[in-house]
């Protein structure tokens, strides 16, 4: 529901390099030499992230970094069964999207 892709140039080659930076997410799913995967389950939302490396085609290497901040069962409900201030519950949502953009302008990769 709230979606976001941020892309960053670096000098790094390889994944696991620039994976330590990214430890607060969790847990990472390597599903490929190039690409690792990060759940956090919430009490109102689900977060998941994707790290993928790219190589263009002058030899540099850009980090692009998908996530996804979705509301969870629970969000629903409250916000069907206390309509219309119910639906303030999905603000928790985007204040993380919000939050989490402003930590990867602000991270050094």
């Amino acid at each position: 529901m709230f979606n976001g892709f941020y892309s960053k140039e670096i000098n790094s080659t390889t994944l696991l390099l620039v994976s330590d930076k990214f430890n607060f997410l969790g847990k990472n799913k390597k599903l490929s030499d190039s690409i690792l995967l990060y759940k956090n389950d919430n009490t109102f939302f689900n977060q998941v992230t994707e790290i993928s490396l790219f190589e263009k085609v002058n030899g540099k290497m850009l980090i692009n970094i998908k996530y996804s901040f979705n509301p969870n069962i629970l969000s629903w409900i409250l916000g069907i069964c206390f309509f219309p201030l119910g639906f303030l519950i999905f603000i928790l949502p985007n204040k993380a999207k919000d939050e989490f953009e402003f930590l990867l302008k602000s991270i050094e990769l």
